[in-house]
């Protein structure tokens, strides 16, 4: 049965609330983007992900024009251009989980970042490729994200010194995503980036679960 933009606009405001409560998004970063039917409900520019609930969601049309609700997030062409190239996702999310930020200030660019350490990441997000930074809601974020994110596949992609795209076939599962790599990259710090990495065997087996 087809929802109401009424029904999508409370589980969006939800899933709002529940990074926000997770800490993987702080003040009023982080911004949150999804399918609504043939609508396109997105976070607003200057509110944080606490206070966004049903009045205060930025709904566009098919065409990507703004219909309802407060001027969109400054990150919406990256999250808007990945719906449109990947059809099989509803939601994506862009996070700012401290642990997060600081693995991607250390690590190095490219298509492997952060060590396969725990079975969750593994199953969820590894390997984890990451962008060289590239400023704020600039067209050349937008494009880079789109070259990386075009596989069907992979569905989270590290930002240097920025935070982590997540994509998802549902609300939970973009927020799945956001939360193996926020585990994986507080081990990471913990353990000095020293930690033994799963065995590519054994990686193989639960990337076939």
């Amino acid at each position: 049965m087809r929802r109401s933009l009424e029904q999508e606009k409370r589980d969006f405001a939800r899933a709002c609330h529940i990074l926000y409560e997770k800490g993987l998004v702080s003040g009023v970063g982080g911004n949150l983007c999804a399918r609504a039917g043939e609508f396109f409900l997105l976070t607003p520019t200057g509110y944080s992900l606490r206070d966004v609930d049903r009045d205060k969601i930025s709904v566009l049309d098919a065409n990507q024009v703004l219909i309802e609700g407060p001027p969109v997030t400054k990150d919406a062409p990256v999250h808007l251009a990945l719906l449109k190239i990947r059809p099989d996702i509803k939601v994506s999310c862009h996070v700012h989980g401290a642990h997060i930020i600081a693995a991607s200030c250390m690590l190095e660019p490219g298509p492997d970042s952060i060590p396969p350490l725990t079975p969750g990441f593994v199953y969820f997000a590894y390997p984890l490729p990451m962008l060289p930074f590239l400023v704020p809601g600039s067209k050349e974020l937008t494009e880079a994200v789109g070259k990386v994110l075009v596989s069907e596949g992979i569905n989270a992609l590290l930002l240097q010194n920025h935070g982590l795209i997540a994509l998802g076939k549902t609300y939970s599962h973009a927020v799945n995503i956001a939360e193996e790599v926020e585990e994986a990259a507080h081990i990471y710090l913990l353990t000095q980036g020293k930690a033994r990495s799963l065995k590519q065997e054994d990686i193989e087996k639960i990337k076939g679960l």
